[in-house]
């Protein structure tokens, strides 16, 4: 591609020294003139190490010092202090494939606002909880509804309708992308590898936070795109909180009707439905017996903590203090 266009690339993170170094690594890496990438590291409160590595790098940094980061925080800093006519987002935790920038720039037209890839596990087999991640990055192809932490867009547009919402804790992505689709821009994923990700996930405390937060995402975004003509996210909010419930409303129905083993085996049957689709999963992801029965527990099991997030939002709208990140 002749007359490449200049790039700014924002990572955005906080206690991120493991990864840092790798991420900024695999931006020089990449098959692009590096006098056109400027790379800024937007830091949300470190404790550790990770400024000094930026500096060392040789990156600009940006430390937000706010006692409430969140993603859209650390990327509006970025976005709003780049001026180069593009914008590759990235979290710290992620390495750029080396032919992304070039590949995702030939897909642009007037009409496209932002293209993203694959985002793919750098461990993919580690645990079973990178196991399920692995899976969950799996998005339709063509116009699609929202990109994810990395993708590569047009600054000014961006710039234009505000950035991202600083005041979610996650989910932003979703929701600028519904704003700006809504204005008559298209966002475009591909198939083509974009990042490698690291999820990190060892514990069942760290995957529970996670789906906990997805919850609260999940009820936030959804609930402010309610009275839009896609309802961003209310399907999923909506399979969240019947998923949830069913089992406990046939146990209760059974209970008041005197039949209290047929609302149990009701209530087992609604929990375990996800289990019926294993063929389909099979089918949809390519892959074994195995791995498809752990990723249908996962979805049998995942919506009471996301449940859990749902309720803490609604107590939010309620008049409890907003959920919070802290530096």
């Amino acid at each position: 591609m002749n007359n490449l266009p200049n790039i700014d690339v924002i990572i955005i993170g906080i206690n991120v020294q493991r990864y840092l170094g790798d991420c900024i690594a695999s931006i020089r890496r990449a098959d692009y003139p590096q006098e056109l990438l400027t790379i800024t590291f937007v830091d949300g409160g470190s404790s550790d190490s990770s400024v000094a590595i930026g500096r060392e790098a040789g990156v600009g940094v940006i430390e937000l010092n706010d006692p409430h980061p969140t993603p859209g925080k650390g990327r509006n800093a970025g976005l709003f202090a780049a001026a180069a006519p593009f914008v590759q987002f990235m979290d710290a935790d992620t390495l750029l494939n080396r032919d992304w920038l070039k590949t995702a720039l030939g897909h642009f037209d007037d009409k496209i606002v932002a293209v993203c890839g694959k985002r793919s596990e750098r461990w993919p087999d580690k645990n079973s909880y990178h196991i399920i991640a692995s899976l969950e990055w799996y998005y339709e192809q063509g116009p699609c509804r929202y990109f994810g932490g990395d993708f590569l867009a047009r600054r000014e547009p961006l710039a234009a309708k505000g950035g991202f919402d600083g005041s979610l804790i996650a989910g932003e992505e979703p929701d600028f992308s519904a704003r700006l689709r809504r204005k008559g821009w298209i966002i475009w994923r591909i198939a083509d590898p974009m990042t490698l990700h690291d999820l990190n996930m060892t514990t069942f405390a760290q995957y529970w936070k996670r789906a906990y937060r997805s919850g609260h995402a999940y009820a936030e975004v959804g609930m402010r795109h309610l009275n839009g003509e896609e309802r961003l996210w209310a399907r999923e909010l909506a399979r969240v909180i019947m998923a949830a419930l069913l089992p406990f409303l046939f146990i209760l129905v059974g209970a008041l009707f005197g039949q209290p083993l047929i609302g149990l085996l009701l209530a087992l049957a609604a929990a375990i439905k996800p289990l019926l689709r294993i063929p389909r999963t099979i089918t949809k992801y390519r892959i074994g017996l195995g791995v498809a029965l752990l990723y249908s527990l996962h979805a049998s099991f995942v919506v009471y903590p996301q449940f859990l997030g749902v309720l803490r939002y609604l107590k939010t709208r309620c008049g409890g203090t907003p959920l919070r990140n802290r530096a």
